[in-house]
């Protein structure tokens, strides 16, 4: 309530009536309370003026020739930018059917003429007072959305940040296994082909000897990027620590058999640039889902890991002869 009278300076209150006396009167008895008052003799100037400086409040008369006041009323709860503003009806009026009309087009009060000074004072202080209210309310429930969308917001950060790698923006391993599982899952239930890829950078110790552990991160990041270019949005692509990589790749068993092609040309692209300190070489093990198998995850990612060193060894072998 203190808030309420600390404001009426600022408080803005309409009165349509066609008779000036009226207007007068209404206008010192509220105008001595501190409210800006302003007057309309008519119904299309109250409009007009409504539209263009919306007021708190509206005192609006029954009987007027061209508009009458439930017309003048309806209209502004027509309108979605003047249809919360309140309407007490001050009319001479007094059957009970004039005031139902007057309530169910949406006025929240009605004054019966000839008015008392003290009555006409209460109501409006009332509405008023119920307005502000309405009002807080309102921006309590906003604050309130925004919080809880603020919450939403650094929830999802944080599961964000707890599922992905800090160095390379893959998911890390606990990303990884929440969304291959659901995958896995799916794969079991449709019967449809998908495989597990181990990757591991070959020569980051190396790196890491001979150029530093800088750019020996360098070397897992270009990694990773180039796993990401490899592969498809739909592909789960993590990196589980170090220098290794766990890939979850569902669909089209063609899919899955060319991926080694294109995965060496992003690698030779990458290598054939000048500007390059290190070389790439990524070993890799590819384990295909058997529908039969019902190993876990761990276990076939344990089956691509051998195959991943298996392919390690190869190249190795090779590269010494």
């Amino acid at each position: 309530m203190i808030t309420l009278l600390n404001c009426k300076t600022e408080t803005n209150i309409m009165i349509v009536d066609d008779t000036p006396d009226n207007l007068r009167l209404l206008a010192k008895i509220l105008e001595t309370q501190g409210y800006i008052v302003r007057k309309s003799l008519n119904g299309r100037m109250a409009l007009q003026g409504v539209q263009r400086d919306p007021p708190h409040l509206i005192l609006l008369d029954i009987n007027m020739p061209e508009m009458n006041g439930y017309e003048i009323c309806q209209q502004l709860k027509a309108s979605e930018t003047t249809a919360h503003i309140p309407v007490i009806f001050i009319s001479a009026l007094e059957r009970l059917e004039d005031k139902v009309r007057a309530f169910e087009l949406g006025g929240v009060d009605y004054i019966t003429k000839p008015f008392q000074e003290q009555e006409v004072l209460v109501r409006v202080k009332n509405q008023l007072l119920i307005q502000h209210q309405h009002q807080q309310l309102i921006e309590q429930n906003q604050r309130l959305e925004q919080e809880i969308q603020e919450r939403l917001k650094a929830e999802a950060a944080v599961r964000q940040l707890s599922l992905t790698d800090e160095l390379t923006g893959l998911y890390n391993r606990r990303g990884f296994f929440l969304l291959a599982e659901q995958q896995l899952k799916i794969a079991r239930r449709t019967q449809t082909s998908c495989c597990v890829l181990f990757a591991d950078l070959d020569g980051l110790k190396k790196i890491n000897d001979t150029l530093g552990h800088e750019l020996g991160d360098r070397a897992i990041v270009d990694a990773a990027q180039i796993l990401k270019q490899t592969f498809r949005d739909a592909d789960i692509v993590a990196r589980l620590g170090g220098d290794e990589f766990v890939l979850f790749v569902p669909g089209e068993e063609n899919y899955s058999t060319d991926f080694k092609t294109r995965l060496q040309t992003n690698i030779d692209g990458f290598n054939q640039q000048s500007n390059r300190a290190y070389k790439l070489s990524i070993s890799m093990g590819v384990q295909p889902y058997d529908v039969n198998d019902n190993c876990s995850l761990e276990q076939w990612i344990a089956k691509a890991d051998k195959l991943m060193y298996e392919h390690k060894y190869t190249k190795y072998q090779r590269n010494c002869c």
